[in-house]
């Protein structure tokens, strides 16, 4: 890969000895110059952290300290991790796997990465930071190859992660396809249902009289559910299916997290049929 540069300027109460950088031979990958050091990557683009490079002349009027020198290294370390490393290792861990859904994840991985953006700025500014004070130059592909592969284990986490969390997601949606197939089949057996989420996270069934249906006679769902081990949320899907209403009203007691995931994936499956009911 090409190397990419970036150039910074030390102001005076921050400038390390010139005599340092101007003496290192590190195969013309830094450069020094009346108060600029380059930054060298191997990341395939022509960037610099400052100004711009121009011919392999250093421009730039711009005085930073070493806070805001480690804040640009950091910003460009954190670009490589999620355009790269994380990339890369969605590439070759999962490619062969699942080549046509490979960019999807990746893109699930992104979501991972920004939730956990600030600690891993956080690490990465404190390492980058402690390594600039000991040494007089740094070249990025170098510290996130051998000085922080620890920390690159943790992105490989989050790809992991983020690949479970795909597969379950793909399925869901592929569980509420087929149950949104199976209803668009059935005939209607009941105009209306009301459903009535308790505080307890169960729930009652009342017909549009609002008398309450005691049971279900479809032992094939019964069987399903004894036969799982379904929850709450499985059995109340289960119970619609077998019921198949025309319209179904919800009112939610419970108003948590929870219940509000059930709302959500009852109006996946029945789309317009659900009408949520205030309880106030």
């Amino acid at each position: 890969m090409a190397d990419k540069k970036g150039a910074m300027k030390l102001i005076s109460k921050d400038k390390i000895s010139d005599k340092k950088f101007y003496s290192n031979n590190i195969n013309n990958k830094l450069i020094y110059t009346n108060g600029i050091v380059e930054v060298v990557t191997s990341s395939g683009k022509n960037e610099v952290i400052s100004r711009k490079v121009i011919d392999d002349k250093v421009f730039s009027s711009e005085g930073l300290n070493l806070d805001e020198i480690t804040e640009r290294i950091t910003n460009k370390i954190i670009k490589i991790m999620r355009g790269e490393v994380l990339k890369d290792y969605i590439q070759s861990q999962y490619g062969k796997a699942y080549p046509k859904e490979i960019d999807n994840i990746y893109e699930h991985s992104l979501k991972i990465f920004s939730n956990k953006e600030v600690f891993i700025r956080e690490t990465i500014f404190m390492r980058v930071s402690n390594y600039i004070l000991e040494n007089d130059y740094i070249n990025i592909d170098g510290f996130i190859k051998f000085r922080m592969k620890e920390f690159i284990k943790y992105i490989s986490a989050i790809a992991d992660i983020s690949l479970e969390e795909y597969l379950i997601n793909r399925d869901h949606e592929e569980f509420i396809r087929v149950l949104k197939y199976f209803i668009d089949t059935q005939d209607v057996k009941i105009d209306l249902l009301k459903v009535h989420i308790m505080e307890d996270n169960s729930f009652v069934l009342y017909d549009k009289n609002g008398d309450k249906i005691d049971s279900i006679d479809d032992e094939d769902i019964i069987n399903m559910v004894i036969r799982e081990n379904l929850n709450y949320e499985d059995f109340l899907i289960s119970t619609l299916l077998s019921l198949c209403p025309r319209k179904i009203e919800v009112m939610d007691t419970l108003n948590s997290n929870s219940s509000k995931e059930i709302i959500d994936t009852l109006k996946s499956i029945f789309e317009n049929r659900i009408d949520i009911i205030s309880n106030n």
